[in-house]
């Protein structure tokens, strides 16, 4: 059990910190790199950004609708007494039951594959296929990335909000897309990651990085000694924001060497193509 929480405790600061990179990436004026996706139709002057895992859920209330139980009954005054009485007890208990289901609660929960594109975020739901939310849309914008959430409003759509360890990297590019370039950094509920993006860096040590497996980051291309190619980057990877082909802010540019692992994988994926 033990192993197994400091396991999550590793892949959710690992999480932080690529929320962290997306948000000091963004702030050095730089966009997120384009992922090719296959399948999914997007539209004119549409790019994807980033396609991950994350928890869905939507709010509503039900219809408030029940049965009743009834019927005729025979026998001893007392006997019919008590069925009336314990059948009023269930149509009771039905109508509190429907009463409480009127109420708007989160439902749906469930986990699905997330497409973040610069015009909408889509979710992949067994029965429906991709749904669709456009920023363009959204009227309320509740990123709380110290609760691992963020919950949307919209003009003519019940409340969406997605959770999981993908939310910090989630936030900062719904925040990036939903205020725009210029005033994204000022959204309150990513205030903790931008703030972190904006402070001075450690002193970097050496040493070995180990990664938990279902959320590693990896990159398995031989070193380039010479110049680095960045016309041939094959991004159509569709892993959790963990793998470091669509989860990081931009393609390979080269080599790069600071001592440190993580911060060379990271370096190593951005792209001087993408920078404006």
């Amino acid at each position: 059990m033990g192993r197994k929480k400091a396991n999550a405790e590793a892949a959710a600061q690992r999480e932080w910190e690529l929320g962290i990179d997306w948000a000091r990436w963004l702030l050095d004026g730089n966009v997120p790199q384009r992922l090719q996706v296959y399948g999914v139709v997007l539209e004119p002057n549409e790019f994807a950004y980033l396609q991950t895992t994350a928890q869905y859920s939507r709010m509503y209330g039900g219809n408030g609708r029940y049965t009743t139980s009834g019927g005729f009954f025979i026998g001893k005054p007392g006997m019919v007494l008590g069925m009336m009485a314990a059948n009023a007890a269930v149509n009771a208990s039905r109508k509190a039951a429907a009463k409480r289901d009127m109420q708007a609660s989160w439902r749906d929960v469930q986990e699905l594959p997330v497409l973040a594109t610069n015009l909408r975020l889509m979710c992949h739901l067994p029965a429906k296929g991709w749904m669709s939310f456009y920023y363009s849309a959204v009227q309320e914008f509740y990123p709380d990335t110290d609760n691992w959430m963020i919950t949307f409003g919209f003009q003519n759509a019940v409340p969406l909000r997605i959770a999981g360890l993908t939310t910090p990297t989630l936030a900062v590019l719904a925040a990036w897309c939903v205020h725009g370039n210029g005033r994204w950094h000022g959204e309150p509920g990513i205030a903790s990651l931008v703030q972190a993006a904006l402070s001075p860096r450690g002193p970097v040590t050496t040493g070995e990085v180990s990664y938990d497996s279902t959320a590693e980051l990896q990159d398995d291309r031989p070193a380039d000694t010479g110049n680095a190619d960045t016309s041939n980057t094959d991004t159509s990877n569709t892993s959790n924001t963990g793998n470091a082909d669509n989860g990081n802010p931009a393609g390979d540019t080269g080599n790069y060497s600071t001592g440190n692992a993580y911060e060379d994988l990271i370096r190593s994926k951005l792209s001087p193509e993408d920078r404006r």
